[in-house]
């Protein structure tokens, strides 16, 4: 039988505090119509083969951000 030490203890409380905080944010966003909308509208999209690659996603902000850049006097 392994020895129940405070350091053990602690880490079991820190481990589960870190299991609620998460537990409530999932409530939170469950729980919030808008965000409910947008998870649904995700995973329809996903379904129906709406999706991109990670580096197209990352070429469509590169461009974004140069565009935002050269606009920046404008």
């Amino acid at each position: 039988m392994a020895e129940i030490t405070l350091e053990t203890i602690y880490k079991e409380i820190k481990d589960l505090k870190a299991l609620i905080d998460a537990l409530v944010e999932t409530i939170d966003i469950l729980s919030d119509p808008k965000e409910l909308k947008g998870i649904r509208e995700g995973l329809m999209d996903i379904k129906r083969g709406r999706t991109r690659s990670w580096d197209e996603f990352e070429q469509e902000l590169r461009r974004e951000k140069f565009s935002r850049i050269q606009n920046w006097d404008n």
